[in-house]
C-alpha cells in the first residue's frame, strides 16, 4: 500500500478545475487512508531544514537546561519539554493493553510542545536567547506558516465534502493549535521487542489534522484499513526531498465529519530494516508535527450537515478545549 502524493500547488495557484480536482482528491485520500502526502505546499526547504535542524539541537541541550521549561503533566495542553516516558500513549487506544497494567506500556520519546504566540491562558515556556539562540523566533515563524497551511486544507475540504465556504475554516479561528518536535532516542532493541515499550503506541490524534515532518530514520507506520490492526510503513521523501510533509485526520474532524472521514491510527515502530533484529541499537529519530485544531470555544460534536434521521450524532456536544482537556488527562 503507498500513500498518494499530491501536489498542493494545484490548489494554491492552479485554476478552479485543478483546485476542485485537487480538493475531490484530499478527501478520496483521507477517506481511504487518513493520510496523505503532500508537496509544493509552500514551504521552503530551507525553512524544513532549519526547523528539522533546531529539533536537534533543542533535545542536545543538557537534561538541566531542558527541565527549566518542563511541562506541567495535567488536563490542560502541552508546553515546553515533556521527558521520555512522560506522556504514556498506549492509554489513548484500549487494545493496546494485553494483560499488563498500563504502567508498564512506555513511550521511548521525548518532545517540546508549544501553542500560539499570544496564549495568555497556556503560556509558552521557551527555552532562554543564552541556552538556544533564535529557536523561539524560528518557531513562531513555522507555527505561522503551519497554520496558514492548515487554513488552505481546510478550505479544500470544504470543496471535496461539499461544504459551504468557511464552514470548517471558521471554526479554526483564532489560532488553537500546537507546534511539537519529537526525539526518539537511540533504544536497545531487546527492550523494544519485550513489548512493553514503543517509540509511540497505536493512536489517534485530538486535533483536526496533523501536519509532519520526518527525518530519514524511518518508523513511522499507518493503518492498512484493507487488513485492520496492521500497519504499514510511511517511508520518508523522496517525492519531494525533505519537504515532503505527512497528514494526517484528526479526531476532530472524525467527529465533526461524524465517521465519514475517520482518524488515521498510527505509530511509530522499529525501522523496516530492523524489524526482525532482537540485538543492537535502534538509532536516534527526529520529527517535527503540527497539531492544527479548533478554536477553544468551538463545538466538536458533529456537524449539522453528517446528521440525519438515519445517521445521527455519534458524539456529544463539547466545546474543543474540555475536548482536548479529556484526551489530555488520559495521557497521565
Amino acid at each position: 500500500m503507498e500513500l498518494p502524493v499530491l501536489d498542493m500547488s494545484l490548489f494554491r495557484d492552479g485554476e478552479e478545475v485543478n483546485r476542485v480536482a485537487f480538493s475531490n482528491q484530499l478527501v478520496q485520500s483521507f477517506t481511504d487512508h487518513g493520510f496523505v502526502k503532500l508537496i509544493k505546499h509552500g514551504l521552503p526547504e530551507d525553512t524544513v531544514e532549519a526547523y528539522m535542524k533546531a529539533a536537534e539541537d533543542f533535545f542536545n541541550l543538557s537534561t538541566e537546561t531542558k527541565m527549566k521549561i518542563a511541562n506541567e503533566r495535567g488536563p490542560w495542553p502541552q508546553r515546553g519539554f515533556s521527558w521520555a516516558g512522560a506522556e504514556q500513549t498506549s492509554k489513548l487506544r484500549k487494545e493496546n493493553l494485553a494483560g499488563e497494567s498500563w504502567d508498564e506500556l512506555k513511550d521511548a520519546r521525548e518532545h517540546f510542545d508549544a501553542g500560539p504566540h499570544d496564549d495568555k491562558e497556556y503560556p509558552n515556556r521557551w527555552p532562554s536567547e543564552e541556552d538556544l539562540p533564535g529557536f523561539k523566533s524560528l518557531m513562531e515563524q513555522c507555527y505561522d506558516v503551519f497554520q496558514a497551511i492548515c487554513i488552505q486544507l481546510m478550505e479544500a475540504m470544504e470543496i471535496g465534502l461539499k461544504l459551504p465556504k468557511d464552514t470548517l475554516v471558521n471554526r479554526c479561528r483564532p489560532a488553537s493549535s500546537e507546534l511539537r518536535l519529537n526525539h526518539y532516542p537511540q533504544t536497545d532493541l531487546a527492550v523494544l521487542a519485550e513489548g512493553k515499550t514503543k517509540r509511540t503506541w497505536p493512536h489517534t490524534d485530538f486535533g483536526i489534522i496533523t501536519l509532519l515532518f520526518q527525518d530519514q530514520t524511518g518508523g513511522l507506520e499507518l493503518e492498512d484499513r484493507r487488513n485492520p490492526n496492521t500497519f504499514v510503513p510511511v517511508l520518508p521523501g523522496p517525492a519531494d526531498g525533505p519537504t515532503e510533509m505527512v497528514v494526517n485526520i484528526s479526531n476532530t474532524f472524525q467527529r465533526w465529519t461524524n465517521d465519514v472521514v475517520r482518524a488515521g491510527l498510527h505509530q511509530v515502530s522499529v525501522p523496516g530494516a530492523m524489524k526482525e533484529q532482537r540485538t543492537g541499537i535502534c538509532p536516534e529519530r527526529y520529527s517535527g508535527i503540527f497539531f492544527f485544531k479548533a478554536h477553544r470555544t468551538t463545538s466538536v460534536g458533529p456537524l449539522p450537515s453528517f446528521i440525519s434521521e438515519k445517521t445521527p450524532a455519534l458524539y456529544d456536544e463539547i466545546d474543543a478545549l474540555q475536548y482536548q482537556q479529556r484526551m489530555t488527562a488520559v495521557l497521565y
